[in-house]
């Protein structure tokens, strides 16, 4: 993943992309970080949750942008969220998470919040929005 990460900023670089370059650095930079506190090199999986890390914080900051008027530093945010999803396998849409959790109520007959998100995340594999998950099984819970 660090290589591809690296690999992409010479592209960026050779075509002048300079925000590409600068979100790309960051990007590697966070990568290079986690590695040196895990002692090892990451694993695709552990890079994969460094970038989904990264691109929580860009939603944040994106929206606290947003919220004050400073438009322009949202979009940047926006712009390295998404230049990082790249990097991620892709998430699953709210009719694939709305089918797991309806599989997990059915086979459970005393389904509860937390036994229901513990069950639908596991079968979601990392591929889900936690948030997202969260409000589908408060909405299928409260009788939905």
């Amino acid at each position: 993943m660090q290589d591809k990460v690296s690999q992409d900023i010479n592209v960026a670089l050779k075509s002048g992309e300079k925000p590409t370059v600068e979100a790309l650095r960051l990007l590697k930079s966070a990568l290079m970080n986690a590695k040196i506190a895990a002692g090892h090199d990451l694993t695709d999986d552990e890079a994969i949750a460094v970038i989904r890390k990264e691109m929580k914080s860009r939603i944040e900051a994106r929206d606290l942008f947003s919220e004050n008027g400073r438009l322009e530093q949202a979009h940047q945010e926006e712009f390295e969220r998404e230049l990082y999803s790249r990097y991620t396998p892709k998430q699953l849409s709210q009719d694939d998470i709305d089918s797991f959790i309806k599989l997990v109520i059915s086979e459970n007959s005393e389904a509860n919040f937390g036994m229901v998100m513990s069950q639908v995340m596991k079968k979601c594999a990392g591929n889900a929005d936690g948030k997202l998950v969260t409000e589908r099984v408060k909405y299928f819970l409260e009788g939905n």
